[in-house]
Formats: C-alpha cells, sequence, structure tokens
C-alpha cells in the first residue's frame, strides 16, 4: 500500500531545515564576530585610559619669516673724535678758558700755564747762546789774523828774510784757528736748538684744542699744579677731555647670519627712546671685516649726522638696517628653544603626538621669539614650554595654541 505525502508535511519539513540553517548561521556568525568585537571594544577602552593619562602639552606652527626683511638691532653712540688733553710742561694754572658743554674749535686756548723754572732755564739757554755766539765772533777774529800773519809770512819767505819753519806755524795756526771757527759754530747751533727746545716749551703753556669738539670734561683750577708728562699732575686725571660729535658714530653687532649682507654705504635709521617720533638716517660706513668669536657678531660702524649735537655719546640707540639671508628663516616662540649640555634644541610634536627633538642653530633673538637659521623646514607643531624631564620619543596630548 503507498503512502502519499501531503503538501502540509513538505511545508513543514522545509521550514524546520531552513530555521535549522539559520540557527547555524546565528551560531557561526557569534562564534567568529563576538570575540573580535570584545577584543576592539576592549583595545578601546585601554586607548581611552591612555590618551586620558597623556600629559596636555601646549604647541603652536612654526612660522616661515622671508629671508630679506629689515634688522632692528641696539646699538652705542660714540663720539667721532674724542682726546685726553694732558699738560706739556710743569707749571700752575694760571687762567682756564673753557668748561664742560663748551664747543671749541682747533686751536682755542684751553687754559694758560705758569712755568716760571722754564722761564728761568729758558733765560739761561739765551745767555749760553750769547756767549757761543760771543766765542764764535772771538774764533772767526782769531782765524782772521792768523791767516795775514800766514799771509806776511809767504812774503818774507819769499825773499828769505823769514825761516821755513816759521812760515809753517803760521799755517798750522790758520788751520787750528779754522778748526776753532767750526767747533764755535757748532756750539751756537746746539745753543740755538736748546733756546728752541725751551722756547717749545714754554709755548706748552697755553693748552690748546687739537680739533673742533666740546668740552666734556675740565679737572683742573686756577693754581692747580700740572706735571709735564702726567695727567693733571701726579698721575690724576687729564687736564680736558673733548670729543667731536658731528658726525656722530653708532657701533651695532650684526649676528653671523646677516653679516655678509651688510656693505659700506647702506643706509641706517636710528631712533632714540628719549626721542619719540624721531628717526635720524645714517650710513654704514665700515664693518670690522672678522667675527667676534665670542658672539659670532660683525661689529659695524654707522656715522649720523648731528648738527645741533642733539644725539649724545653714551646713547643706547635702536638701529634698523636691511638685511638678507640666502635661506630661509623659522621663527618660534622664544620659549621653545632648549639650551642645554646636549646642545640647542627645539621639542616638535608629530601627528601621533609622539615628541622629537631637533638641533636647530638660533638667529635673532626678538624678545618673545627667535628665529631659527637651521634645523626646522615650517612644517613643525613645536612644543611652547618644554618641561625639564621632556624625552625624546615620549608622547603627549598636544593642544593647539593660536599664534
Amino acid at each position: 500500500m503507498s503512502t502519499v505525502t501531503s503538501p502540509f508535511h513538505v511545508t513543514h519539513a522545509w521550514w524546520r531545515r531552513a530555521l535549522i540553517a539559520a540557527m547555524v548561521l546565528v551560531v557561526l556568525f557569534l562564534v567568529g564576530y563576538w570575540p573580535r568585537y570584545v577584543a576592539r571594544k576592549a583595545l578601546a577602552r585601554e586607548s581611552a585610559a591612555v590618551q586620558q593619562n597623556l600629559p596636555r602639552a601646549k604647541v603652536t606652527a612654526a612660522v616661515v619669516v622671508p629671508g630679506e626683511r629689515s634688522l632692528t638691532l641696539p646699538g652705542n653712540l660714540v663720539a667721532l673724535q674724542q682726546a685726553f688733553i694732558d699738560a706739556r710742561a710743569t707749571g700752575y694754572v694760571a687762567r682756564w678758558h673753557a668748561d664742560i658743554g663748551d664747543r671749541v674749535h682747533a686751536g682755542d686756548v684751553l687754559a694758560e700755564l705758569e712755568t716760571p723754572e722754564l722761564d728761568q732755564e729758558l733765560e739761561q739757554a739765551r745767555s749760553i747762546l750769547k756767549q757761543k755766539e760771543a766765542a764764535l765772533e772771538q774764533a772767526i777774529a782769531n782765524r782772521a789774523f792768523a791767516q795775514v800773519t800766514a799771509t806776511r809770512e809767504d812774503a818774507l819767505l819769499a825773499e828769505s828774510l823769514s825761516s821755513q819753519q816759521n812760515n809753517d806755524q803760521a799755517h798750522a795756526q790758520v788751520h787750528v784757528w779754522e778748526a776753532n771757527v767750526h767747533a764755535a759754530k757748532a756750539d751756537v747751533a746746539a745753543s740755538q736748538a736748546s733756546v728752541r727746545q725751551f722756547s717749545q716749551l714754554l709755548s706748552f703753556g697755553r693748552v690748546v684744542a687739537p680739533f673742533d669738539g666740546r668740552i666734556t670734561q675740565r679737572n683742573i683750577d686756577v693754581g692747580s699744579l700740572v706735571t709735564a708728562g702726567t695727567s693733571g699732575g701726579s698721575g690724576g686725571p687729564p687736564l680736558f677731555r673733548i670729543e667731536a660729535t658731528d658726525p656722530i658714530r653708532v657701533f651695532v653687532q650684526v649676528p653671523q647670519a646677516f653679516s655678509l649682507s651688510v656693505k659700506a654705504t647702506d643706509e641706517a635709521r636710528i631712533s632714540i627712546r628719549q626721542l619719540r617720533g624721531r628717526v635720524f638716517k645714517g650710513q654704514v660706513t665700515r664693518t670690522a671685516g672678522t667675527l667676534d668669536p665670542s658672539s659670532r657678531t660683525l661689529n659695524t660702524e654707522i656715522e649720523v649726522p648731528n648738527p645741533t649735537g642733539e644725539l649724545l655719546s653714551g646713547m643706547f640707540a635702536e638701529v634698523t638696517i636691511a638685511a638678507a639671508l640666502s635661506h630661509r628663516v623659522i621663527r618660534v616662540p622664544s620659549s621653545a628653544v632648549v639650551s642645554d649640555a646636549r646642545g640647542v634644541h627645539v621639542a616638535t610634536v608629530d601627528a601621533a603626538g609622539q615628541v622629537h627633538l631637533i638641533a636647530v642653530t638660533p638667529g635673532i633673538d626678538n624678545g618673545r621669539t627667535i628665529d631659527v637659521v637651521d634645523g626646522l623646514d615650517g612644517t613643525e607643531r613645536v612644543l611652547v614650554n618644554p618641561g625639564g624631564d621632556l624625552t625624546d620619543g615620549m608622547k603627549v596630548e598636544p593642544v593647539m595654541e593660536p599664534r
């Protein structure tokens, strides 16, 4: 007897097999996916925990600045000429004619000295000169007499009225007096030189200005004793100090990075803090031609016209000159530069928050910022205030600080 399968039983079996297959798929899915899901969740939790424990650090972007720019440097104003005026003669101050602040011209008499010792020595030299001149006149007269005698002896000898010996003695006497005349002339010349020497020393009793300028020191008064060859007597200060300040000089120290771009005849602008709003134009006149090995700077001299004398020697000035670099300059905060036994470094932070210490060559310090001339390319993020415990490769949580 045959068995007939009804449609109901076929449908029920199919649904049962489909349900079993679905359950198998769910089990396989859970077995394969769930462990990875749990692992990812755990990793995310660990990363969040680590991220919360990372030290926060302020960072800022390094800035590329152009190589050609104006360079402002501190400078010192120095007189074009200055001299300490000492005594060349010994004596007492009789009068002084210039005081501090006075403008004088070359050759002006600043002081007059009484020199009694020099006066006496000059009179003595003149008396000796007169004696030497009288001795010369006497020698000339004796020479003339000897020449006349020799001439007479020649005539007598020709007539055999005198001996050859007498004739020889007469001519020898002429030579003796000729030598005496030469000696007397030399004595006169020596006495004349002595008179000129004391006259010159006596003229030093008038202290004069060596050039046009302003008196900045006066260290004598009437009655002061001054000694030749010493400042102000007894090794003290000079009698006067004089300065020429038109034009006035300004000295600045140009850093090595800009030293090759500074040339003579370059224009410069000078400003003084006490003279607000005033800008004085000057010109570079010369450079030292060598760098100071201790500071790696080039000593540069600038001359500034100063007809009114309002720029004073010794003033502090800010000097602006055009300067150029052959490469880019990267500007970072001054606090970002770390100097220690390892050298000069800047701490940078990459995209993963890892710190890198990069050796750099610093340039101009602008106060709040500093120019780096080597080591950076301008794409870095740098730590604003790296701590003393900072190490290369450590992780931080960067916090961007606007510039």
